[in-house]
């Protein structure tokens, strides 16, 4: 008999990442965003270990095509219909795009997601949730996703229009003698931005951006808030940021 047996401590245990809830993911892209985070969910299941059991995001592939505030009540129309249905959602994330609508609507449409999340109500990680603890996040870009895609590549603080973007990308691209081509339907774009691109920095210069707009509603060309799903999925992701 070894008498110098120690059962093993709460210290000496291997210290495990918690269940990160069920997330629900709304986008007015039909494309982009929706392939972006199912390739992010992807991952997820490799580096997490995430069992079949455990399918906790979900992409709306419903909620593309309305508009900033239409796309915001679709969403709250279907949060409560899942809530009354017995489904328990912890994070909704809405991705929305400036595109050609009015600056009013744009601000309006961060001001509503925002507002959603009251200090009375304290969801698992003590931030501010709805009354059912749902955390409410907004995605916005300022002018288009593309910006969050040419941030992994270099600093951008001038006001771009929409089709700028795609060419400032390419061209990003063929800096490193790649084949690659920047499309809306790319199934990989997570991964292709993890292996060319830098995430670390491109949520470094999203929250430069952002910086002085925190605690505005208005979110100015250029600025964008998807580098938040980054940060929040960080660990998960095992990215080192």
């Amino acid at each position: 008999m070894n008498y110098n047996y120690k059962p093993p401590s709460r210290f000496d245990r291997k210290k495990e990442l918690k269940q990160f809830g069920t997330h629900i993911f709304y986008g007015e892209g039909i494309k982009t965003e929706p392939k972006y985070v199912e390739n992010m969910k992807e991952i997820l299941k490799k580096r997490y270990k995430m069992n079949p059991a455990s399918e906790i995001i979900i992409i709306n592939n419903q909620s593309g095509g309305r508009n900033t505030l239409g796309l915001v009540e679709y969403a709250e129309k279907d949060v409560k219909f899942k809530i009354k249905s017995g489904e328990n959602i912890d994070h909704v994330w809405i991705f929305y795009d400036k595109d050609s609508f009015k600056q009013d609507a744009f601000d309006n449409t961060y001001h509503k997601i925002i507002s959603k999340n009251k200090k009375e109500y304290l969801n698992a990680d003590g931030d501010c949730s709805d009354k059912n603890y749902t955390r409410w996040h907004a995605l916005w870009s300022n002018e288009c996703f593309e910006l969050w895609v040419l941030l992994h590549f270099k600093y951008v603080d001038a006001a771009l229009s929409r089709k700028d973007y795609i060419p400032s990308i390419n061209a990003e691209f063929h800096k490193m003698k790649t084949s690659l081509t920047y499309e809306k339907n790319l199934d990989n774009l997570f991964e292709i931005l993890e292996k060319y691109g830098n995430i670390k920095h491109a949520v470094k210069r999203a929250k430069k951006l952002d910086d002085g707009l925190m605690n505005s509603n208005k979110k100015t060309n250029p600025s964008t808030g998807i580098y938040t799903l980054i940060e929040y999925f960080k660990r998960y992701l095992k990215l080192d940021l």
